[in-house]
């Protein structure tokens, strides 16, 4: 920005020849050129005097570009400051015609006004109607637009500023940068216990130009206003684009509206409306969608339904027409099935509710979401047809199902029910995040140290209830119901998978140590879990904010959850559990082939079977590859006994 506001203040200043930092030279026009362009190229001007030549180090700046005029301009109106970039050396001239066979050609032609415009080299301008205070990079193309102007007052690109969560009466302020990541958006939420990772710079350079920038396309759109594209992006058959700002790759497509819209790297936005809108890397809205007042991470993609005053979270997909308003779903990884409602915000008083997600939240198909509500409870499933009273939830793996008139909860139901849910994720999450720049903090583990913080709460909350009356206050259920079926089953889902956590942190570092046979308690005391509090509603602990070195916290596990300390004991419990596990992901998806089986005609021939599943192969490969490490470590245990 700072560098095309200073090639306007040059150029704007240049009454003789003048040269610039890096050797380029800008004059006006001799009057053999201004003959040949008012004659031969059929062009006009309100003042000739205003119409500069942009040189290249190379050669002469006395050259006539006489010639070179006659190939490269014709047929267009001037008003006010025009700067024309010649091109470089024949060499280069040649060099480049060899390229670009076959494409269009670099030119200026048929365009009703061009006024305040620097057009740098190769630059491609065809039939546009106005263009005005507006830089072209080199190599862009800008062909059969309408009005691409600038507004009457100076602008900073690349910020926003913007209101989630509460529509009306009360508001979440953020003013996210082009550069932002969730951790930023967090931060300024008050989620984290860290910072943000980008600073706000309240003082970036303002400006009056639109930015076109290299190899930049911009095409048969009527309306562009406060435009900064950075080189390699795009936007085409748009239907009205203001204040935008497009990273390298990113993209507006045809039929789309933008107004206030950061685009990260590799975004786009096809067939929709969008207000007020960042995207972050990889993000993408379209087609038919609204998008207004709303975040949207990296991998996140919106397609035919509504997003309003929201903050959606990495790899969250709603690929359907839905509708959600007010949420505030930081950590994303869910999705929004067809139908769901998950946006009554309003009370009859004000739009002034809202939701908060975990990570993981799946909205089933057609379900309705009664504002407020806390589903603080990661991977959770709200089922089909399912409507939410306001509550909140903590149990983590559940499902929210609704039967007859009532809402009923199965704590733990992902894990015990469907594994392969679980096991597809992990590697979901793991091999199809293509946001490179948000890599480093996008990929935390399902089962890490908080999610089974909060199994072990809510462990402990359906282990004290003693009587049936108990059953309607059980600390996570929110307003479900809660049979005794589903808590026992709970229970034990939640000890089998925070044991089989643990388990797996000794295999660990039993392999990263010479070996050992006995797990001592901590000297200092430190072995202890704290409890976290279900009942209230508090923020989750980011994954960026945990500790990435689990093994304290399942030391602390493997010393609570079992009697025997001894690791031979522990990796035998191991096997056991991992065989279980990897069955039990196949159970999971083989129930799809027998009910399948006995309803679609040749339903074997169109699916792919269980065993023949690669999330189901992967867990059998993993307990195999853990027999095979537990084998090892107790072979190499036994010889170390043998040699003292």
């Amino acid at each position: 920005v700072t560098s095309i506001n200073q090639l306007f203040f040059e150029a704007l200043n240049c009454k003789f020849k003048t040269e610039r930092y890096d050797g380029t030279f800008f004059r006006p026009l001799l009057q053999t050129e201004q003959t040949i362009l008012s004659g031969y190229c059929r062009c006009q001007s309100t003042d000739w005097s205003k119409i500069l030549l942009w040189f290249p180090k190379v050669g002469s700046t006395e050259n006539d570009a006489s010639s070179w005029l006659k190939d490269n301009v014709s047929f267009n109106n001037f008003e006010g400051l025009v700067v024309i970039r010649v091109g470089g050396s024949p060499e280069e001239e040649t060099a480049e015609k060899k390229v670009r066979q076959g494409t269009l050609p670099p030119g200026i032609h048929f365009n009703t006004l061009l006024s305040n415009c620097i057009l740098d080299k190769q630059s491609k301008v065809y039939h546009n109607r106005v263009v005005k205070d507006t830089y072209i990079g080199v190599n862009a193309t800008v062909i059969n637009n309408g009005r691409l102007y600038h507004s009457s007052n100076s602008c900073q690109y690349g910020m926003l500023e913007l209101s989630v969560g509460p529509e009306s009466g009360g508001s979440r302020d953020v003013a996210p940068i082009l550069e932002s990541t969730i951790i930023d958006i967090c931060s300024q939420l008050k989620m984290g216990r860290i910072g943000g990772t980008t600073s706000i710079n309240r003082n970036l350079p303002s400006s009056m130009y639109n930015m076109i920038g290299e190899d930049c396309i911009v095409r048969d759109t009527p309306t562009l206003e406060d435009i900064l594209l950075l080189p390699n992006s795009r936007i085409e058959a748009s239907c009205s684009i203001q204040s935008a700002v497009l990273m390298p790759t990113a993209s507006i497509g045809h039929a789309a509206t933008a107004l206030n819209a950061l685009l990260q790297w590799n975004t786009s936005i096809e067939k929709s409306h969008v207000v007020n809108v960042l995207l972050m890397e990889h993000a993408h809205v379209g087609p038919n969608s609204i998008v207004q007042n709303s975040i949207l991470g990296p991998d996140v993609h919106v397609s035919a339904g509504e997003v309003h005053a929201s903050v959606i979270g990495p790899n969250t997909n709603a690929h359907h027409q839905s509708l959600v308003i007010s949420v505030l779903w930081p950590l994303g990884r869910g999705n929004v099935g067809y139908g769901a409602n998950v946006g009554s915000n309003h009370t009859g008083r004000l739009p002034d509710q809202e939701t908060i997600a975990a990570e993981g939240t799946f909205w089933g198909l057609s379900t309705v979401i009664k504002f407020p509500v806390n589903i603080s409870a990661p991977y959770s499933l709200v089922a089909a047809g399912t409507t939410l009273a306001p509550q909140h939830i903590g149990m983590p793996f559940s499902l929210i199902v609704e039967q007859g008139s009532e809402c009923h909860i199965l704590p733990g139901w992902v894990l015990y029910s469907s594994p392969y849910t679980i096991s597809r994720s992990e590697t979901k999450f793991a091999t199809r995040r293509k946001a490179k720049h948000h890599a480093w903090y996008s990929g935390w583990k399902i089962i890490r140290p908080y999610t089974v913080d909060l199994m072990i709460a809510s462990r402990q909350a359906l282990e004290n209830v003693s009587n049936l009356a108990e059953y309607r206050n059980v600390p996570g259920i929110g307003k479900a119901t809660l049979s005794e079926k589903a808590r026992k089953a709970g229970i034990a889902a939640y000890t089998t998978c925070i044991r089989r956590y643990a388990l797996l942190g000794l295999l660990k570092f039993c392999l990263e140590q010479k070996g050992f046979d006995f797990l001592e308690p901590s000297r200092l005391g430190k072995d202890q879990v704290p409890l976290i509090d279900i009942t209230q509603p508090i923020w989750p602990l980011l994954p960026w904010d945990e500790d990435q070195n689990f093994w304290h916290h399942q030391k602390s596990l493997l010393l609570s959850e079992f009697k025997s300390h001894k690791v031979s004991d522990l990796l035998s419990e191991l096997l056991e559990i991992e065989k279980e596990y990897a069955n039990n992901v196949r159970k999971s998806k083989s129930r799809d082939d027998v009910r399948g089986s006995k309803i679609v005609p040749n339903y074997s021939e169109s699916h792919v079977s269980a065993d023949g599943d690669s999330v189901v192969k992967a867990a059998m490969n993993h307990a195999s590859d853990v027999k095979e490490k537990v084998k090892t470590i107790l072979l190499k245990n036994e010889s170390t006994r043998a040699r003292l």
